[in-house]
């Protein structure tokens, strides 16, 4: 028999006590969702903006780090949330079989009062003052009796009944409350686990931002570092230059004074001469070599050998040699001895091999030059010493020269 003091659901609010969860973290978890400045001050350096992106990404890794750590708690806590869940509804299970025990308990009570009520009612229609029809004095004493037996089992299951339907009416309104609350409590650990993912989710967005920054930081920095490094190039072009046209200039008096030597007439007139043709352009008039920088393959080296042993010939246009070449023409013929076949045209031999950077260049690598890659005009041959072989145009010789110019593409090839 079902007591209130012994209500099943007693056990019920011990299991959720037991299993007590830290919701008040999850639902007063506060994530601080800092706004990660992306612009840089006016006038910062491309070097100060990589630092400071640098920076503001290291901090968006260590909070999403903590934010995922937050998260994995609170997963837990769900966990626990719905385990509770589930023992709460064996609990309600347990419960709503022994409200249908009581109910069935209620409805046998009703029934058996119903029954005495109509003997009773039956018996106020005989004239017997006493409900009974005595015969004699010892029958009429076992009749009052039984009448006093059939009051106290009546009040019996009168106050039987009404301890089992206030036992009933608690157990309806324990199993109320046990199911708000375990489904409250599911509820807000989901929420609060949801919560901490949307922030996260805003938080790798703001690192994938950062990111992009520092690549295009970068990105820039490298620009700055080539245009750099092409200026200190044509600087050192220039002063080579300067030496060699000195030096030209030297060997041309000193051939004007030789001649004058011999005749004091004219023949000055005719060393002049011989020393302007000296300083034209000419297979002579090509450049400086880098000197001998070892090339990282055989297929390399032989194709720089080739490019070298070109040096003085003729610029021809569409030449493929041997009396002289145009630029693709040129690289063309000296991969061939690297035993690397390739189209004769720039912009086929641009996409035809895989791509390096120049700050990666090695000898018998191609450089490009116009407005972009694909679209290209001019290729030359890597030799080392920011230096190349090519073939410039119609009224030139194949040269030395610095790769380093206005619309130098920024990859290479390496065939």
């Amino acid at each position: 028999m079902l007591r209130r003091s012994g209500s099943p659901n007693r056990g019920v609010g011990t299991m959720l006590q037991a299993r007590r969860l830290s919701l008040g973290l999850a639902l007063g978890l506060v994530v601080t969702t800092t706004t990660f400045g992306l612009s840089a001050s006016a006038g910062a350096t491309p070097q100060a903006e990589l630092a400071n992106a640098t920076a503001q990404a290291k901090r968006l890794e260590a909070q999403i780090s903590a934010n995922s750590d937050k998260a994995d708690a609170l997963d837990e806590q769900f966990l626990q949330a719905q385990s509770a869940v589930a023992d709460a509804n064996k609990q309600i299970a347990t419960a709503e079989h022994n409200i249908s025990a009581t109910e069935a308990r209620s409805s046998q009570l009703h029934a058996r009062l119903g029954n005495r009520a109509a003997l009773l009612y039956m018996g106020v229609g005989n004239n017997d003052p006493l409900g009974i029809n005595a015969t004699s004095v010892q029958d009429l004493g076992s009749r009052t009796k039984y009448t006093e037996a059939a009051a106290a089992q009546d009040s019996s299951m009168l106050d039987e009944l009404k301890v089992v339907d206030e036992t009933l009416h608690a157990q309806r309104s324990d199993l109320v409350k046990v199911r708000d609350n375990a489904n409250k409590k599911e509820k807000a650990a989901d929420s609060a686990r949801k919560q901490v993912e949307a922030i996260n989710a805003k938080m790798q967005q703001l690192l994938a931002s950062t990111n992009a920054n520092i690549r295009s930081l970068a990105a820039k920095i490298e620009q700055q570092r080539l245009a750099a490094q092409a200026a200190a190039a044509r600087a050192r072009m220039a002063q080579l230059a300067a030496q060699q046209a000195a030096a030209r200039q030297a060997a041309a008096v000193a051939a004007v004074s030789t001649n004058g030597g011999g005749t004091n007439d004219g023949g000055g007139g005719g060393g002049g001469g011989g020393g302007g043709g000296a300083v034209a352009t000419s297979p002579a008039d090509v450049g400086v070599s880098p000197g001998s920088i070892p090339a990282p393959s055989g297929g390399a080296a032989a194709a720089v050998a080739y490019a070298r042993a070109q040096v003085g010939k003729p610029y021809i246009y569409a030449g493929t040699g041997p009396a002289g070449f145009d630029c693709s023409g040129l690289t063309m013929m000296a991969w061939a001895q690297g035993g690397v076949s390739m189209a004769h045209g720039s912009q086929s031999q641009y996409l035809s091999f895989p791509h390096v950077p120049i700050s990666a260049l090695q000898p018998g690598d191609l450089v490009f030059f116009g407005d972009s890659g694909p679209s290209n005009h001019h290729v030359g041959i890597f030799v080392g010493g920011g230096t190349m072989i090519e073939a410039p145009h119609t009224g030139a010789f194949v040269r030395y020269a610095s790769i380093y110019r206005s619309d130098l593409i920024p990859l290479g090839s390496r065939p």
